[in-house]
């Protein structure tokens, strides 16, 4: 499965936002977003909506470019959702994030998705999911 994650949080349609923002300016440690994130099959945003992912991250790290990111995702024509949660380094290239479990057709999943930031859009980021 792979999928392309579009995070919108500015404009007129937002798909995320801080709920909580960070306990000092120095860092972002502290800080809570929640999304509900369209899916498109390409990275265009565009391109055909294959699902959502909703979810929350908290920026708990004071010493790295790392925040805690519980996410589940739901599929298009699917019947059941994807868990992932784990650290996600946002800054590296390549990121791993753990597959913990599912519902439905997805019921005991688990293992692991590659993830990368392959761009932004007005007003937000594209991450492939795979």
């Amino acid at each position: 499965i792979r999928f392309y994650l579009h995070d919108q949080f500015t404009g007129s349609n937002p798909t995320s936002a801080v709920v909580l923002p960070p306990l000092n300016n120095k860092t972002l440690f502290g800080q809570v977003g929640i999304l509900d994130d369209k899916l498109t099959k390409e990275s265009p945003i565009n391109s055909k909506l294959v699902g959502r992912a909703k979810g929350f991250l908290v920026l708990d790290s004071l010493s790295s470019s790392s925040f805690l990111q519980s996410m589940t995702v739901e599929l298009e024509g699917r019947k059941g959702t994807i868990v992932f949660h784990g650290q996600n380094p946002f800054t590296e290239p390549q990121r791993e994030i753990a597959i913990v479990g599912g519902t439905g057709e997805f019921r005991n999943v688990q293992g692991y998705a590659l993830t990368s930031t392959i761009g932004s859009e007005p007003g937000g980021n594209i991450a492939v999911y795979e």
